[in-house]
Formats: structure tokens, C-alpha cells, sequence
């Protein structure tokens, strides 16, 4: 707690001081490293910077990128297949946004797209391969995964705080779910619908502990790891078994 309050006022040092940074994209996290133990029940980083009055503020924090999969089960002749897939590439496994204005109202929808900067565009151009999806439901299925990840607060808009029109700060939760890997954290000041600075963070989520050691061993050994599985849960069922006859 210390170190956090050092470090915010060292920032507010360098910006009443320093004229040449108020032109800048200015910001700094309250934390740049997060240790997951097997105990991780999420964690909060407050995300702080200056604010100015003539330009809009746009905060957008990505996680590790991966596949995504969708798939549709439906039952035929008693038994459940799935009969549609579809599958995007380089998905953000958390996509975290806050802003000073409404995105539409700041940002050109071209430039949404281009920049992945909306819920809304995120897939846009990740489309990989769909089978049996007609253009006509896809949208459909853009909506839903949103709207899934946002139900698992992966995907969620957060609100800018202003502190005295001259600084901002915007508090944002990494839940348990988050992967391991590099977070990209940027901010961008935007003027008259152009994006006119941009300014990167990198916050590393890394495993610690037993978990990480495991974590690893899976990783970078699956089949050892599935077959120890595997072994592991025929003990311990023989165990159980032994266990109830003995009562």
C-alpha cells in the first residue's frame, strides 16, 4: 500500500512539474506484475493518468490472444451433435474498455474496426471458417459470444474518473479466470473523431508457487501430464472404493 501511494505521488510530481508530458499520453499502473496462487480470487489495478480538457480519453486493456470456438448442439434422432461451428482467430481473452465519451460519438465506425477498439467490431475481421452458418445469423453469433464473455465479466466497460478536471483514473478487476501471459494496456487522446496520441503499458499475470509449477509441467509436457491424469484418478477411485467398503 505504501509503494502504491509512493508511486501516485511521484506522478503527481511529474505532472504539475513537467509541461511536455501534459502533450503526451501519459499514464502508469498501480501494479505492473500480478503473481496467480493457487488461492487467486482476482485482482484490481487502478489505471492513472492526465486528463485533458480539450481531448476525449480512451482506455482499452487486452488480454493473451486465442481461438475461439462456438459450437451448436442439436438433438437428432435422440442423440445430441453439434451441427455448427464457428471459429475466430487472435481473440483477446479479456477485453477491458473505458472511455470519457460514448465511442460512437468520438471515433469513426472505420476506425472501430480498424483499431479493435469496440465490443461491437472486435470480430470483424477474426473470422476464421464457419460451417453451416448462413451470413444472415452471423451477427447472431458475434452477439453471443460477446454476450457471453461479458456475463464472465472477460469483456467489460469501465468508467473514467476524473480527479479535478487535471488527472484521470479508471479501476479495473482481472478475475479468477485470467489467463497467464502479457496484458496490453493503451491510451489513447482523441480530438475532433482523430485518434492523436497513443501510449502502451504491458502488465504481466504470472502464475507463482505450486501452481506454476504445475501450470508448466502441463503445458510443456501433455502428454505426461495426461497420462499422470490419468493414473491419478484411477487411485484415487480404487481409494474411494476401498474407503466404502471398508465402512
Amino acid at each position: 500500500m505504501q509503494y502504491k501511494i509512493y508511486k501516485l505521488s511521484i506522478f503527481l510530481i511529474i505532472v504539475f512539474f513537467t509541461k511536455i508530458i501534459f502533450a503526451q499520453a501519459y499514464f502508469d499502473l498501480s501494479e505492473n506484475n500480478i503473481k496467480i496462487k493457487t488461492d487467486f480470487n482476482g485482482k484490481e489495478i487502478i489505471v492513472f493518468g492526465i486528463l485533458n480538457d480539450e481531448q476525449e480519453t480512451l482506455i482499452t486493456i487486452k488480454g493473451p490472444e486465442k481461438k475461439a470456438v462456438i459450437n451448436k448442439k442439436e438433438r437428432i434422432l435422440g442423440f445430441w451433435f453439434n451441427t455448427k461451428k464457428i471459429t475466430y482467430n487472435k481473440v483477446p481473452s479479456i477485453f477491458f474498455i473505458a472511455s470519457s465519451a460514448e465511442l460512437e460519438d468520438i471515433l469513426p465506425t472505420s476506425t472501430l474496426i480498424k483499431q479493435e477498439l469496440s465490443f461491437d467490431y472486435l470480430l470483424e475481421n477474426k473470422l476464421s471458417k464457419r460451417n453451416f452458418i448462413s451470413n444472415s445469423t452471423l451477427k447472431n453469433w458475434k452477439d453471443n459470444f460477446i454476450r457471453i464473455k461479458k456475463n464472465k465479466n472477460l469483456f467489460k466497460k469501465y468508467q473514467i474518473d476524473k480527479i479535478e478536471n487535471k488527472l484521470f483514473q479508471t479501476r479495473v478487476f482481472f478475475p479468477a479466470e485470467s489467463l497467464p501471459g502479457e496484458y496490453k494496456i493503451n491510451v489513447y487522446q482523441i480530438k475532433d473523431n482523430i485518434i492523436i496520441n497513443m501510449k502502451e503499458k504491458t502488465i504481466t499475470l504470472a502464475k507463482s508457487g505450486i501452481g506454476s509449477k504445475i501450470y508448466d509441467f502441463a503445458h510443456n509436457n501433455s502428454a505426461a501430464y495426461g497420462l499422470f491424469a490419468i493414473i491419478f484418478a484411477i487411485l484415487s477411485g480404487f481409494l474411494a472404493a476401498s474407503m466404502f467398503r471398508r465402512l
